[in-house]
């Protein structure tokens, strides 16, 4: 089974009021204060490349244009168990970015700097690279991937799979001979608590559906 994230320290270096105008909450501890920040906390949490993640994680100090010495904190970290670079995260919607431009121009500067000298990448986020196709389907697959699944359906789902090689779900359920309404059901919940668990891969770039190529991962 897929094990879920733990955080590496309990809170950020800053912590998130409560905010009437937009939403703020938790996702596995981490703090957010957009949906937005949201979105980008479930894709962590979802990814089994992620070793760790940090909202708030850290106060840079930077001069301003008026020399006026400040602070800018990202809004996440990210540290993978892959050789690749931890990310040094600040999202913004597109919007804003542009609005907000000249404001935000020093703060990534100075969040450059800062991830170049520890070793980090970082990078603004914005709906076009959170919002996708794949994090549609961690939405939908999310409360599956602890949820409690049949265990007689899993062994005949994943056998009859495995002799397969590669269906569909809705062709996966009629061979495996679940015509009528309610074992077919709890076999299909089973199907996608598999497929949560990343017991059977499917392509998470397409939309997952009746018709999506599934097969047993190796």
């Amino acid at each position: 089974m897929t094990s879920l994230k733990i955080e590496r320290t309990p809170k950020g270096v800053r912590r998130i009021p409560i905010n009437v105008r937009s939403l703020t909450g938790e996702v596995n501890g981490q703090e957010f204060e957009s949906s937005l920040e949201r979105d980008l906390l479930l894709l962590a949490h979802w990814d089994n490349e992620v070793e760790w993640y940090q909202s708030q994680p850290v106060k840079i100090e930077y001069t301003d244009p008026n020399g006026k010495l400040r602070s800018y904190t990202p809004d996440l970290l990210i540290s993978f168990k892959t050789d690749r670079k931890p990310l040094l995260c600040e999202v913004k919607y597109r919007s804003d970015y542009a609005e907000q431009w000249k404001l935000l121009k020093p703060k990534f500067r100075a969040a450059c700097a800062y991830a170049k000298a520890n070793g980090y990448e970082f990078r603004v986020m914005t709906e076009r690279e959170i919002r996708t196709v794949y994090l549609d389907n961690i939405q939908f697959l999310w409360s599956y991937r602890t949820a409690e699944y049949y265990p007689e359906h899993y062994e005949k789902l994943k056998s009859v799979l495995g002799e397969l090689v590669e269906t569909d779900p809705s062709a996966l359920l009629d061979i495996a001979g679940y015509t009528s309404k309610f074992p077919r059901g709890e076999a299909l919940w089973t199907l996608w608590c598999m497929i949560a668990r990343d017991w059977i891969q499917y392509d998470p770039n397409i939309p997952l559906t009746m018709k999506s190529r599934i097969r047993i991962a190796p």
